[in-house]
């Protein structure tokens, strides 16, 4: 096991313990968001020159300007004691896999050849959920070279329903036709 997924599940228990696994998400999110945002932040906390007394310093000023729990606040400390804050992002993206995976659900990439209405996403999302048992969280783009129709993508699981498909079965099927 990586040592992001360690973190990520020990979070996740703690989130789970608390019973606010989304709430510690946002707040994780949050965290990481500003992180992102300054450079001098990410630089100075991931220094091994400054002490980890004043890395904790400035995490408790951050964490409770951004309303997160001290949960979150003693797991920071713990992966500034532990030298492993270059990992953040990588926890942060593990952390919600994990909390997905706990929750039961599927993040799905999903493919129109055209926008989508809010009607037909439902009747996308709502046909992946009978089929999968499990709570989709989809997101959606447009791709015009499928003609029409859906792709989703769930994990490494492709349900393909675009017309291009279709006429790339229909054109295989005619070929094995004329091939006998």
């Amino acid at each position: 096991m990586t040592p992001e997924r360690s973190y990520a599940e020990a979070l996740a228990d703690v989130a789970f313990a608390e019973k606010r696994p989304e709430e510690m998400r946002r707040q994780l999110g949050d965290f990481l968001a500003t992180m992102a945002e300054s450079a001098d932040l990410r630089n100075f906390l991931e220094s091994p020159a400054v002490p980890p007394g004043n890395k904790r310093a400035v995490i408790a000023r951050l964490t409770e300007r951004l309303g997160a729990s001290e949960a979150l606040c003693n797991f920071l400390y713990l992966v500034v004691d532990h030298r492993r804050v270059s990992l953040l992002e990588a926890i942060g993206t593990a952390f919600g896999e994990e909390l997905n995976t706990r929750l039961g659900i599927l993040e799905a990439e999903i493919s129109a050849a055209r926008e989508l209405t809010a009607e037909e996403k439902q009747a996308v999302v709502a046909a992946l959920e009978r089929r999968t048992g499990k709570t989709i969280e989809a997101r959606y783009q447009v791709a015009p070279e499928l003609l029409g129709g859906v792709v989703a993508r769930i994990g490494s699981t492709i349900y393909d329903g675009s017309v291009r498909m279709g006429l790339e079965r229909l054109r295989a099927r005619m070929a094995a036709v004329q091939g006998s």
